[in-house]
Formats: C-alpha cells, structure tokens, sequence
C-alpha cells in the first residue's frame, strides 16, 4: 500500500541532496507512526505532521526576518506559531493524535484571524483560513465536528475581510518587499499537500480495488479449476449460469470399469493409511491416462475405478481411445508389479472391462453433485470386469465391432455373466 506523502522513489538516491532531504523529510512527516493506526489514521497524522512542519520553516523565516528588536513584537508573534506547530508534532509523537487535530484546528482560527484583524489587508492571513478549513475535513471523520470546523473557520474568514473596513489595524508593520512571500508560500504548501493527499487516496484505492480484483480473480480460477476437476466443462457452465444442469441422453458411450484383485488381502495387511496411499497412486496416475485419451473420469468405489469415453462430447472414437487408455492402466500395473515383487511388497492385478453402448449421463441431487451415468450399458460394462482376467482387457461384442478393423482382439466364446447370461466376449491381443 502506498502511504501519503511516500517517496520510496527517491530511496535509491538517498546519497544525492535530494534524497536525503526526501528522507528526512519522510522521516518528519511519519512521526507518531505506529503499526497499529488503521490506514485512515495514518494518512491524517502524515498530512498533519507535512502542514506543520512546513509551517514550522515559513515561522522560522519570519523570526529571522523578525530578530531586529523594532519588530520585537512579530518576533515573539512568529515564535508562538513556531512553537504550536512544533508541538503538534510532539502531540502526534505522544500519540495523542486527536487532540493533536483539534488543537491545529482551534489555534489555526484564532491565530490567522488576529494576524489578518491586527496586521490589517496587506497581510493576507485570511487566506491561510482557506486551507486551514479543508484540512480540517480531512482530518476528522464525525460529520458534526466537521461542520463545527467549517462554520467557524468560516465565520473567522467573514470577520476578518469585515475587519478591514470597521476596525484599523493596530499591528502596522512597516511593508518589505517580499516580507509576505512564506504566508503566501504556506498557502500553496498546504493546498498542495492536500491534493496531493486526495491524489494518493485515489491510487491507493485504486491499487487496493487491483489487489482486491486479483485476488478475486485468483479465487475464480481456483473455484472454476475445482469445479472442473469434479464436472464436465458443459455441465459446470451450466450449472453456474442456472443452479442446475439437465441430464442428457447419449446414443453410443463405452464404459470402462477396473477392478484390483488381492485388494482385500492388501487391506489385512495394510495399515488404512498406507492402502489409501497405494490406491492413490494408482488412481492418480489413472487419471493422468484419462487427460492424456480425452476421456471422462466418472468415480471410483473403494479399489473400483470407472470412466466412460464419448461423454460429453460425442465423438467416433471413444471405444479405440478407451481401449488405448486401459491397455495402458495395465502396462502401468504390470511394470508396477515388478518393482513390488522386486522390493518385496504386496502389489496389485487389475481386471479390466469395457463396453459400449447408450446411456444417460448427469448430476442429481442438490448437494455434493457429481457427474454419473445410468443405464444397462454401465451395467454390462460391469460384468465385463467382472468376467475378465488379471492382465487383460476384457471388451463386448458391441465394442469390438467398433474396433476390429483397428485393434487386434481375440474371440473368447460366450461368457456367462451374472444376472445377463451367456455373452460375446473379447480380449484385446497386446
């Protein structure tokens, strides 16, 4: 966040004159500085602590111009202003930082009004009520003090152009030429360093809405990646755009199911912790083949893994791609299998079936969505699995006439599944 009146611009040039006048200068204005001022607090004592100081050095110029005893009078005039100011930065390194403000406020009034009324037109001290008033807008934040403010600094700046015609100065001041260059020069300072506060208000806004969107924009894409990795892209949109998203009906879908064997044995052995890493490990490379052949991960069942290609995107290519992946879910086991043999560990055999066919696929319910498919075909595509052998990939008729020009895959004869019967069955030849 970029504080008022910050300069770290200049910080790599500290050597130069500039630079540590910009430095001591930040180090003058941050007096009363404490981490645990809200930004709000801070900003003010930094505005506060810039119009003091700055008048500070105009008060020090007129008690040089002053130091002649004839002028005894402005002298001592000019070091009670030097020394208000310079107290107000002690109160704000006290931390007594309200009174600090209304103390600026209150003497500001008082002070420039009996210089104007005292030193008559020529002086032009009225004019400093100006700012003096918008300083003290900013500086607070209760909306009656502020009105308080401005009417009284308003009704001084009445009295005092009023006083030049009823009331004759009694301070006269023999004129010299460019005596009243650092009242003049103070005004300019603080209607400066209040724009500028504006100013650094606006693009520290400006930079925390940037943070904020970015942030926003961090999260959306944190949320947006979730919610893709559980749904499809389709069914994620709309989901977002209408809270639901219709089921949709697809003609020719091939499901894979897999299936571990030794998984209980494993799980007797196996600490819970360590046979969910293990199943992790495979899953998740799983998964990597599921990216890689474009197709659907739908769930898994405990050592179960099922994902469907041609969802939801139809294409003409689903069965060959799912058959690719599992041929590669096997090779990954089987070279698996040897380093666990190798290490002697417990290791796991895969069974793996597949068929083709229409489904329904979608989210139900209205909590923890996930994308499923229903239908006979994930039915079938389950017993497939379930009459295969480790180390193969066990496919339907259906599914091999929709690759048999493609990849080569050998008769099996008619299986007896459970609850469907004698099946045509195939094995995919390696």
């Amino acid at each position: 966040m970029n504080d008022v009146f910050s300069f770290s611009q200049f910080k790599a040039k500290q050597g130069t004159w500039y630079g540590r006048i910009i430095s001591l200068w930040e180090t003058i204005i941050s007096i009363g500085i404490s981490d645990e001022l809200s930004d709000w607090a801070k900003r003010r004592t930094r505005l506060l602590n810039g119009i003091c100081l700055m008048a500070v050095i105009s008060l020090s110029t007129y008690c040089i111009a002053f130091i002649d005893k004839k002028f005894a009078i402005f002298f001592w005039f000019s070091l009670l202003g030097l020394i208000v100011y310079a107290a107000i930065l002690l109160l704000n390194f006290r931390r007594k930082y309200d009174f600090a403000c209304h103390f600026f406020s209150s003497f500001n009034v008082f002070y420039y009004a009996f210089m104007s009324i005292s030193m008559g037109l020529y002086n032009g001290a009225e004019y400093l009520i100006v700012p003096s008033s918008i300083t003290s807008m900013i500086i607070f934040k209760n909306f009656r003090i502020i009105l308080f403010y401005f009417f009284f600094n308003a009704i001084a700046f009445v009295l005092c152009k009023f006083s030049f015609t009823a009331i004759e100065p009694f301070l006269v001041m023999p004129i010299k030429e460019g005596l009243y260059i650092p009242n003049q020069f103070l005004m300019f300072t603080i209607l400066f360093l209040i724009v500028y506060y504006f100013k650094s208000e606006n693009l520290r806004q400006e930079k925390l809405l940037e943070t904020q969107n970015m942030s926003l924009a961090m999260e959306q894409q944190k949320s947006e990646k979730l919610l893709l990795n559980i749904l499809p892209r389709e069914t994620a949109e709309e989901l977002k755009q209408t809270g639901t998203a219709r089921s949709r009906q697809f003609d020719s879908v091939t499901i894979l199911f897999s299936d571990f064997k030794n998984f209980t044995l494993a799980s007797e052995r196996m600490s819970p912790e360590e046979l969910v890493n293990e199943i992790h490990r495979y899953f998740s490379y799983f998964d990597s083949i599921m990216e890689k052949y474009g197709l659907e991960k739908i769930k898994t069942i405990g050592d179960a893994y099922m994902c469907a290609g041609g969802i939801p995107d139809e294409n003409t290519t689903h069965a060959a791609d799912v058959i690719r992946a599992a041929i590669d879910m096997q090779q990954y086991v089987a070279n698996l299998k040897k380093e666990k043999i190798a290490a002697g560990e417990i290791f796991f055999e895969v069974r793996i079936g597949i068929h083709t066919g229409p489904v329904v696929a979608g989210i139900v319910g209205t909590k923890k969505f996930a994308y499923d498919v229903w239908g006979d075909t994930v039915n079938l595509a389950s017993r497939m699995e379930s009459s295969g052998e480790v180390g193969r990939v066990n496919i339907s008729a259906t599914t091999y006439e929709l690759v048999k020009d493609s990849i080569p895959c050998e008769y099996r004869g008619k299986v007896s599944a459970k609850n469907k019967g004698e099946i045509d069955m195939y094995f995919v030849v390696v």
